[in-house]
């Protein structure tokens, strides 16, 4: 409790906002909490009861830090996106926190939630904020789910899949609120990491349709069902247009334009799901419904009494595979089944679940003699045919062989069942021939170590203490924590570029080290990288006491690395090892001086 640095209620402020005050229905908005205070160890706000909003992502954390007048301020911002469920006006309530016994609350917020279609009143609380989507509308991106079929039998397949249309430039996606679907089996699909992107022309309009997810779901009961939406959080490149038609708009207009943020999701999809037909249903049916192959095989037809026999039931085609219950092989009394083992092979490729499901038991004769084990059945519902189809098995004929005599005139294991045969194995047990004993005088607070143990916590208590000092005394001073730094930083930098070299990654090794030559001069230095140059870079060693051989070295060493990092070709492999030797030496040196 020492230990523990108390916040002052009165230095911490608390306030939420959003972006828009004014949405329609199906639109999504910002909603921001921002904690501000003296210390880094801001409490974190409980996200408010939101009955009237959906929660589409988030929360997206960011944390700033100010030194104003050698006074540091942080401020901490959680952001959800939301998106309301009906019109009206409704109030986002106010979120509190607890600092030192004191409760703190946010300000509360009010939407107006009006049809879609209908224009948002533009007020000075949402104009500069709307920016975000304004810039993007649902003629350049959209997010929809394309089914296969939307009339189904229970456990039929059906294709999903989640494709996005865009008309600009998508530069990242991140999925948000992946979708529950109650009611369906789902079974994922491998895709490229990178998805594919075709081109679809619709209503006349030419977009690009990358393919970010697909599914395959297997209703598990009749009704009408729902695909719930699914949300994505798009990055997309677009340009500022000026509304003025200058010829100097080509001039001024950011020819590389800027990240805007946009949320997209699909519309829920509703299945119409009907029950497998009573009529003609055979008796053994359990609800399989696909298309199937069934095989049965002994891996021997003629074995020794109490010699075990492999019998393997598989089940191959398409549908819910890993759902399906294999028929069971009757043996003859005279036989004794161990439990069965079962394996699935899956495969999800084309847009079709199949695979094999092979069950596998373990059968051991006990008398002599010729058996028959007889054909095992399954059926299955077809939905292209629309009917019940029946598979059936070959007969399975075994010889058994007598098996060796022990003295006695008795077969080896004959008359034991298998559960005797465990029982004899647990009634027998060694007897150990040597043990070690304790005298029982012996008593642990008689040691002479036993003081020591109660200075064990005072030792721990006095260590986290100074390692509070010295993590306090870091988060005042920003330049000494940079320099605590600058070392750990710049030798993560070189391991990412040791693995960017063992796998020939050219422009990854070199921006890696680059990012390590000017992450530890900027640390060590307290250079900010907005102010970083060849010009400041050299006065700042030259003034840490660095000589001129040694600064020409670092100033040439990073400008090849960036000059490499964005040429085209590939170097040779010898030629990166030197250029990564050259770099540690080159830091290796600057280190002595800064």
């Amino acid at each position: 409790m020492l230990l523990v640095r108390a916040l002052p209620a009165q230095e911490v402020q608390l306030q939420a906002s959003v972006n828009k005050t004014t949405v329609s229905v199906n639109e999504t908005f910002e909603y921001s909490i921002q904690v501000t205070g003296q210390s880094t160890s801001l409490p974190n706000p409980s996200l408010p009861d939101l009955a009237d909003f959906a929660v589409v992502a988030g929360p997206n954390s960011s944390t700033s830090i100010q030194l104003i007048n050698g006074r540091m301020e942080t401020s901490r911002t959680l952001s959800y996106y939301l998106q309301p469920k009906n019109t009206g006006t409704f109030k986002i309530p106010s979120v509190s926190i607890e600092v030192d016994g004191k409760t703190i609350e946010s300000n509360e917020i009010s939407v107006t939630v009006v049809k879609s279609g209908s224009t948002a009143p533009q007020t000075p609380g949402n104009q500069a904020p709307s920016r975000q989507d304004s810039d993007i509308t649902g003629q350049d991106l959209y997010f929809k789910a394309v089914v296969d079929k939307k009339n189904v039998f229970q456990n039929e397949q059906i294709l999903v899949t989640y494709k996005l249309y865009f008309r600009i430039d998508v530069r990242s996606y991140n999925f948000e609120k992946l979708p529950a679907s109650p009611g369906f089996w789902a079974e994922e699909f491998k895709l490229p990491a990178q998805p594919p992107v075709d081109t679809e022309i619709i209503n006349g309009v030419a977009y690009k349709v990358a393919t970010l997810r697909q599914i395959g779901l297997f209703p598990t009961r009749p009704g009408e069902l729902t695909i719930d939406p699914l949300t994505v959080v798009v990055d997309a490149l677009v340009r500022r247009q000026n509304r003025s038609r200058s010829l100097f708009d080509d001039f001024f207009n950011d020819p590389f334009g800027r990240t805007v943020r946009k949320v997209v999701s699909t519309e829920a999809v509703r299945i119409n799901v009907k029950p497998v037909p009573e009529q003609n249903r055979p008796a053994e049916y359990d609800g399989a419904v696909g298309s199937y192959t069934l095989s049965v095989s002994a891996d021997k037809n003629s074995v020794k009494a109490n010699e075990a026999v492999s019998v393997k039931i598989a089940l191959t085609g398409t549908g819910n595979i890993k759902l399906l219950s294999l028929p069971k092989p009757k043996v003859p009394k005279d036989m004794e089944v161990y439990d069965p083992k079962e394996k699935n092979d899956i495969t999800r490729e084309n847009g079709v679940v199949k695979g094999t499901k092979e069950v596998e038991y373990i059968i051991v004769p006990r008398i002599a003699g010729d058996y028959t084990i007889p054909p095992v059945s399954f059926s299955y519902f077809d939905p292209a045919a629309q009917r019940f189809k029946q598979l059936s098995s070959q007969p399975l004929s075994l010889t058994v062989l007598p098996g060796a005599v022990v003295p006695g005139g008795n077969l080896t294991g004959a008359g034991l069942s298998k559960q005797e045969v465990e029982l004899l194995g647990e009634d027998i047990r060694f007897i150990k021939e040597s043990a070690e004993f304790f005298s029982s005088k012996a008593r642990i607070y008689d040691r002479w170590y036993y003081g020591l143990l109660y200075l064990i916590p005072v030792i721990g208590l006095i260590l986290i203490w100074n390692m509070n000092l010295r993590r306090e005394k870091l988060r005042g001073n920003i330049h000494l924590a940079r320099r605590k730094r600058a070392g750990r930083i710049a030798a993560r930098h070189l391991k990412g570029a040791k693995q960017a070299l063992q796998s020939r990654n050219q422009r990854e090794f070199y921006r890696m080290t680059s990012q390590a030559l000017q992450g530890f001069v900027s640390d060590k230095l307290n250079i900010q990288m907005t102010d970083f140059s060849a010009t400041t870079v050299r006065s700042a060693l030259t003034g840490a006491g660095a000589g001129e051989e040694e600064i020409s070295n670092y100033v040439s060493c990073l400008q090849e690395s960036d000059f490499r990092q964005f040429a085209g070709g590939d170097a040779e492999s010898g030629e990166m090892d030197k250029f990564f030797d050259h770099t540690k030496k080159v830091l290796t040196q600057l280190e002595k001086y800064i």
